[in-house]
């Protein structure tokens, strides 16, 4: 090989391996944070397909203790990694007021118990938990574990 050609070839390699670093990096920021769907009913009949329970946060926007929530738990990389075992949906209860009333998540300002506030249901459908109130990625992930052996009873 040529030094011209050598020095192609060196450059086409950093070229590759700066290209599979990207693609690595994306991959990663991508699981970085949970895959909320918003529509209750996909995620009901995403629940029966795939056999998995659903996590529902109901949440607003003005809501200083969701904010929290989103900031420390949801953020949390183990938290993240658990809601892969669930189909994951996110409420906001000024947007979506009649879903939450229907589950009884309602925002205490609506007269329902106050957010945040977590519910758990089973792949048909069915509560098997319902903490309340802001929980920290510790205890969050504990009550994760409590819903998946619920779910799987």
């Amino acid at each position: 090989m040529t030094r011209k050609t050598s020095l192609y070839f060196l450059g086409f390699l950093f070229s590759l391996a700066f290209f599979i670093q990207c693609s690595q990096e994306k991959t990663e920021a991508v699981k970085s944070e949970i895959s909320w769907i918003e529509n209750m009913d996909q995620a009901l009949v995403s629940a029966e397909d795939l056999g998995k329970p659903l996590m529902i946060d109901f949440t607003a926007t003005w809501c200083p203790p969701c904010k929290k929530m989103e900031d420390s738990t949801f953020s949390n990389l183990d938290v993240i990694k658990k809601s892969l075992n669930f189909v994951t949906v996110r409420i906001d209860v000024d947007k979506q007021g009649d879903v939450a009333n229907k589950y009884q998540s309602n925002a205490g300002k609506y007269g329902g118990i106050g957010i945040p506030n977590i519910l758990f249901l089973n792949s048909d459908g069915e509560e098997i938990l319902h903490p309340i109130g802001f929980k920290g990625p510790e205890e969050f992930l504990a009550i994760m574990d409590s819903a998946l052996t619920l779910a799987n009873q």
